[in-house]
């Protein structure tokens, strides 16, 4: 039997930046956490900004152990990405989110130049 965690949610969709991962120095399952997180408090369609409930809740939310959980809030916490207050956590570092169109070329994604020394 399927039981979904909550049936008032609206959907949303968070993005894991690399700026997430880059700038803040963010381990995977810290940015996945953090990018949850900052899509609530940031999001434009939700009504209450951030994430109300317990931890374990959030952990159960996100498929990991509450143990984990409480270790990444805890960091996430000192380094000052987030605010936790009982059982509310909103993220405290925003940004613009990435454009449509990037202005950096990820070279996994297009080949190289004629003439280049590159063998693949």
């Amino acid at each position: 039997m399927f039981h979904r965690l909550d049936l008032m949610a609206k959907p949303f969709y968070f993005v894991i930046q690399s700026w997430m991962l880059e700038e803040m120095h963010l381990k995977l399952a810290e940015a996945a956490v953090y990018a949850y997180i900052d899509g609530l408090t940031t999001s434009e369609v939700l009504e209450r900004k951030g994430w109300f409930g317990s931890k374990r809740r959030l952990a159960t939310v996100l498929h990991t152990s509450p143990s984990t959980m409480n270790d990444i809030l805890k960091r996430l916490e000192k380094e000052g990405f987030i605010h936790v207050y009982n059982d509310h956590i909103i993220s405290t570092v925003h940004r613009e989110p990435a454009s449509k169109t990037p202005d950096v070329r990820n070279s996994d994604t297009f080949s190289p130049q004629e003439g280049s020394e590159v063998p693949f």
